[in-house]
């Protein structure tokens, strides 16, 4: 019989350290995670976060039902300490997610790989995963076969909102002209969307990125998504752009200043349509109680006759958006 203080001296600090369980029941989960492939350097890692609701064996469980979906040892560790949120799922909530993905085409094989990549598809409710799904295959018309591939290769689209996937397809698709193979062979849900546009935008003012034609077809000496896409800033100006980093540094602030301007711009004009609607329903309320405010039917009449002139000439002055 192994006494209490050798098995004390050869376990780990971090083991020691864990306030989570009892000591009686210390050595069980540890032998637990022994015996699932874990070493004692990983089983103390596990057993040192902190557990939902206090439960110290809720860790241990999620681990088991990671290693049930096929996960290494290795990579369900690094999801467990990467994501809080996945610590805070229940074992059904783990399997109702995984069975989601499977049922979206993530086969064996390609699921482990997927969510290795990417393991926050295990902490998003069900709910986002299908509207960020169905988004992909109604409003950006991708086909099933082609969902499966986004999945398999930028498992990272199902968590964003399913606004800012169409906002990104719209842009590479209307504005550079790019396929759906492109999109899906390109990382473009990889890349931030503000990234894309500096970059699309940069080469068009350097006049190496032609717009599509009216088909929508990009002129075949326009740089391939994946290369606005995908290179390092480094690869992206030596092959693509080929101009010095400080031109790139410096269209960054330019671009920058000029998002500025349009937003204040939108806010301003979303602010005058506002007051001016206000106003002209005080016009309005005048109008039918021109008795109270000493306000006579002539002067009425003259008012709104100058404010609908004034209102004509500012929508002409106002910009067109494309």
């Amino acid at each position: 019989m192994v006494s209490y203080f050798p098995r004390r001296c050869f376990m780990p600090s971090s083991i020691l350290g864990f306030r989570y369980l009892s000591s009686s029941s210390l050595p069980v989960a540890v032998q637990e995670l022994l015996d699932l492939g874990f070493n004692e350097e990983q089983s103390g890692r596990i057993l040192a976060l902190k557990p939902r609701r206090g439960d110290p064996w809720h860790t241990v469980s999620c681990t088991k039902e990671l290693l049930l979906i096929g996960l290494k040892p290795q990579a369900a560790l690094k999801m467990l300490e990467d994501s809080k949120e996945l610590r805070k799922a229940t074992v059904r909530e783990l399997r109702d997610r995984t069975e989601n993905l499977r049922s979206l085409g993530l086969g064996e094989g390609f699921l482990q790989r997927s969510l290795s990549r990417c393991p926050a598809l295990l902490s998003l409710p069900r709910s986002h995963v299908l509207a960020a799904a169905k988004c992909l295959r109604q409003r950006c018309q991708f086909s099933a076969l082609q969902l499966t591939d986004i999945l398999r290769f930028s498992p990272e689209a199902l968590t964003y909102d399913p606004s800012y996937l169409e906002e990104a397809f719209q842009y590479v698709y209307f504005r550079m002209g790019a396929s759906h193979k492109d999109i899906i062979t390109s990382g473009l849900f990889q890349t931030s969307l503000d990234e894309i546009r500096v970059r699309h935008q940069f080469l068009e003012r350097l006049g190496r990125f032609l717009p599509p034609d009216k088909k929508g077809v990009s002129p075949p000496s326009n740089p391939k998504l994946k290369e606005v896409t995908a290179l390092s800033d480094s690869d992206f100006l030596a092959h693509v752009a080929r101009v010095s980093p400080e031109e790139l540094h410096t269209f960054r602030k330019i671009f920058a200043r000029e998002e500025l301007e349009a937003g204040e711009r939108k806010d301003s004009e979303a602010g005058r349509d506002h007051l001016d609607s206000g106003t002209e329903g005080e016009d309005t309320d005048s109008e039918h109680s021109g008795d109270k405010s000493g306000e006579t039917e002539d002067e009425t009449h003259k008012r709104l006759s100058n404010y609908k002139r004034k209102q004509k000439k500012r929508s002409a002055n106002r910009p067109v958006r494309p």
